[in-house]
């Protein structure tokens, strides 16, 4: 692989942020999730530039390329703080206004490992991701998972408005095994947002809140 003069990290991008006239020449973008694609970028000291289709291809190796680029976003020392609700309820806020804070839910798992200290549970992690410069998370573990969708939902939905120039997406997400599931549905047409979980997120909900 080509070396690059600047590092290349993993970038998250909405998927309407290139252009439809230039979409050709991004065909390497991965889809993450609904409203969400996966794109690698090299952090200068003036800037973040999104490379496209031949900006891969020139390394060489392109596959190589991403693992060079997911392994230096893992490897990003990233700030955060503890949200403690008066209910028990509990967010971490990553980021402080890092411009690849929200790049950070692409390697979800070594982040809720630094952050925690402790594995991401089996029933898996909420977040939002709502502007470039902010990521929430809550790990599923009991009860408290009923009133952090609704905590991450308000809290999503808040940042992406307060941040037209960097939003990324107002939605909640539920991270398991490295596979990430919307749980707001979105009315185009009337601009309404309303919370779904799929019937399995449901199910563990409802056994926690139980327990």
């Amino acid at each position: 692989m080509t070396s690059h003069p600047h590092q290349p990290l993993l970038r998250l991008l909405s998927d309407t942020h290139v252009p439809a006239e230039v979409r050709h020449a991004f065909g390497y973008l991965r889809p993450v999730a609904e409203g969400l694609v996966e794109g690698i970028a090299l952090d200068t000291p003036d800037s973040v530039v999104l490379l496209d289709d031949k900006g891969v291809a020139a390394d060489g190796d392109p596959a190589a390329l991403r693992a060079a680029a997911r392994a230096n976003l893992a490897a990003l020392p990233m700030g955060h703080d503890r949200l403690d609700r008066p209910d028990g309820t509990v967010l971490y806020i990553v980021g402080a206004g890092s411009p690849h804070a929200a790049s950070k839910i692409l390697v979800l798992d070594e982040l809720v490992r630094e952050v925690t200290g402790q594995a991401p549970p089996p029933e898996g992690v909420l977040v939002t991701v709502p502007s470039r410069h902010n990521l929430a998370f809550h790990p599923v573990v009991d009860g408290t998972v009923v009133s952090a969708v609704n905590d991450l939902a308000a809290f999503g939905l808040g940042a992406y408005q307060d941040n037209p120039d960097t939003c990324l997406s107002p939605r909640v997400y539920w991270w398991q095994d490295g596979v990430l599931t919307s749980l707001t549905v979105i009315d185009h047409d009337t601009r309404q947002f309303s919370i779904r979980p799929p019937e399995e997120l449901l199910a563990t909900m409802r056994r926690l809140a139980g327990a």
